[in-house]
């Protein structure tokens, strides 16, 4: 089996606490956005900014998924790595 990489393996807990802060990020710009009720938006101009609300929500949930994936797959590779040996 080949030795832990330790070069590697920094590069890999280095992105694994980037993709952490980016998360955290977006999980907390998505909580800003929770609430719209609170808006002075009335009529047709309510429902198209309610629409684009939503359709922010769904890209900013859509990069928490990918981000949260990414970060899942590198912790697993830094088990990995550090596993060799």
């Amino acid at each position: 089996m080949l030795p832990p990489d330790p070069i590697l393996l920094a590069d890999l807990e280095l992105q694994a606490r980037q993709l952490d802060s980016a998360l955290a990020r977006l999980v907390a710009a998505r909580a800003t956005l929770g609430s719209t009720s609170a808006s002075l938006w009335r009529g047709t101009a309510r429902a198209g900014f309610d629409a684009a609300i939503d359709g922010l929500i769904r890209t900013i949930e859509a990069g928490i998924a990918a981000i949260t994936s990414a970060r899942d797959h590198t912790l697993i590779a830094v088990r990995v790595v550090s596993a060799r040996g």
